[in-house]
């Protein structure tokens, strides 16, 4: 049994042991040092600061059809993403974000709803009047409410009626859980690296 290598040609040997050895190793380290500096893992930490410093406005969404809404106007438009958190065979298992990116006419600016949640926790509020819960120092930026960079939303209610079924905008406890959750899955995911260390640990 010792001797079987001497059977085999150098290339089929080192062609075994690198799928043996050498891709399961790749593998680790590039989960090791890569994916595991990713993202920003410690935004539990912060989102009680990025919430506070948030408050409500009111617009009137586009209807449905509206050249206002950017997947209606530019194909590249970003509506979905998915979130790599290691390297392996399952992909559906990695977070994602779900977008709305559109311009509101009362503010001339671009803004994005987001969810990081599950797909049924998004909504389309077309047409609607609704309250879009925004961050201060994205709204005060001007590096944010452009096509390329809309203003985050991460929270959305309507106004006159409920966008959720079963009248769930209003119910306290259910919103104030998508919000925190939404808000830590944002910085953490979504929210750049270096934006992230600026606004939050260069303060510490």
């Amino acid at each position: 049994m010792r001797n079987i290598f001497k059977y085999l040609p150098m290339v089929t040997l080192g062609q075994i042991l690198g799928t043996i050895v050498g891709f399961p190793l790749l593998v680790f380290l590039i989960n090791l040092f890569y994916f595991s500096n990713k993202y920003n893992d410690d935004a539990e930490q912060y989102y009680k600061e990025y919430m506070n410093n948030s408050y409500d406005i009111e617009v009137t969404m586009p209807e449905e059809k509206s050249q206002y809404y950017l997947k209606n106007q530019d194909e590249d438009a970003l509506i979905s993403e998915t979130f790599r958190t290691k390297m392996d065979n399952n992909y559906f298992s990695n977070p994602g974000g779900t977008y709305i990116p559109f311009y509101s006419v009362e503010y001339k600016k671009y803004f994005s709803i987001m969810c990081f949640l599950s797909s049924r926790d998004m909504w389309w509020p077309y047409g609607m009047k609704v309250f879009l819960t925004v961050n201060k120092d994205d709204m005060n930026n001007p590096a944010y409410g452009t096509k390329e960079n809309p203003v985050p939303v991460l929270k959305d209610i309507g106004v006159d009626e409920s966008i959720r079924d079963n009248d769930q905008d209003y119910d306290k406890a259910y919103m104030d859980s998508f919000y925190r959750e939404n808000v830590i899955r944002y910085l953490k995911y979504k929210m750049p690296k270096s934006e992230f260390k600026r606004r939050f640990k260069n303060k510490e």
